[in-house]
């Protein structure tokens, strides 16, 4: 019993551990707040009317957004490399003379 105690604490420990914001960022130009702790999320975005909040599960997510244009333009390249060694392979070889 003692044993399952000590595992217990340590495993609350853990849990509040990890709930805790450890970066708080704000930036002024843009007015955006954002709080990470291993286990979550939040960021705040200024709107004309209402200020919107992004909620995110890890807190990890919230930069998959920002990341996605840049690697759009890219792809269509790599796609168009790939089928030109494709057609000349297709080619048929030419057969020797007996």
């Amino acid at each position: 019993m003692k044993i399952g105690k000590i595992v217990g604490k340590i495993a609350l420990g853990a849990l509040v551990a990890s709930l805790i914001p450890y970066r708080i960022r704000s930036d002024k130009e843009t007015g955006t707040c954002e709080l990470r702790s291993l286990l979550w999320g939040v960021k705040k975005t200024p709107g004309e009317e209402k200020n919107s909040y992004t909620v995110s599960i890890p807190g990890s997510a919230l930069n998959s957004k920002e990341e996605e244009p840049e690697a759009s333009p890219a792809e269509p390249a790599v796609e168009e490399s790939a089928e030109a060694p494709a057609e000349e392979a297709e080619a048929p070889a030419a057969e020797p003379e007996v």
